[in-house]
């Protein structure tokens, strides 16, 4: 039920990139948030995806738009990248639906986090420290799903503003539920649901505000006004 589209035709370059990130991801998955330079401020941020269903064949179907209430992570100082979604969190709008999600879909009790790595290319880095208007970015990175780890590829615009940076889809990113082994969890939520038609396929979209720390931003503003080596 969600598609944030595994790209299987990566450059084996771009790919040996991404997946050299797994030692990274084991590394920091045992650290807290708080590690990192930006972090998720999540009351101004929101995460939502798309489903579609429909009871009677030949009808269209019916778009719904659900959220995660919960996800943390950041971006450190040399552009590394950590969100962590909280699967018990999702918001449908009706609950016998989200506690089906976290049972028959996700089967939050193994599963409970879905989380996405990457690391930002060393020019683009610069563009977001240098930038004083958007700048609009191509990310590529792992997303971990029920035990599943598959390549994605995401198209993000970049704001900062007021010592903020404001992250957003600039298109919705589409995950595939066959991609990390849930399409068990689609008929199933099909059949009980009594449809004729679920998505088996979910566009995702975000805008997560990324806020600095008190602490780092003293840290930061420290190693700037230190005299360099030499002086």
């Amino acid at each position: 039920m969600i598609k944030l589209r595994a790209k299987n035709f990566f450059p084996t370059r771009i790919l040996a990139v991404i997946l050299g990130l797994s030692t990274f991801i084991s590394t920091a998955m045992a650290k807290s948030a708080e590690a990192s330079s930006w972090q998720v401020n999540l009351p101004a941020s929101s995460l939502t995806f798309n489903t579609t269903k429909s009871s009677v064949a030949g009808v269209g179907g019916v778009t719904e738009t659900m959220r995660f209430k919960s996800f943390k992570g950041g971006m450190d100082a040399q552009g590394r990248v950590l969100l962590d979604i909280d699967l018990s969190s999702v918001e449908s709008g009706i609950e016998i639906r989200d506690q089906r999600l976290q049972t028959i879909f996700w089967n939050v009790a193994t599963h409970p986090v879905v989380t996405f790595a990457s690391q930002i290319k060393a020019a683009d880095l610069q563009k977001i420290n240098a930038a004083k208007e958007s700048v609009q970015l191509t990310v590529e990175g792992l997303l971990i799903m029920a035990g599943q780890t598959k390549p994605i590829q995401a198209q993000l615009q970049v704001t900062p503003l007021n010592n903020k940076l404001i992250i957003n889809t600039r298109q919705a990113i589409v995950v595939n539920a066959s991609d990390f082994g849930l399409s068990t969890g689609v008929e199933a939520l099909k059949a009980i649901m009594g449809l004729n038609y679920l998505s088996s396929s979910a566009p995702v979209s975000f805008e997560i505000e990324l806020v600095m720390p008190a602490s780092a931003r003293t840290k930061a503003a420290s190693a700037m006004l230190a005299p360099s080596k030499g002086q």
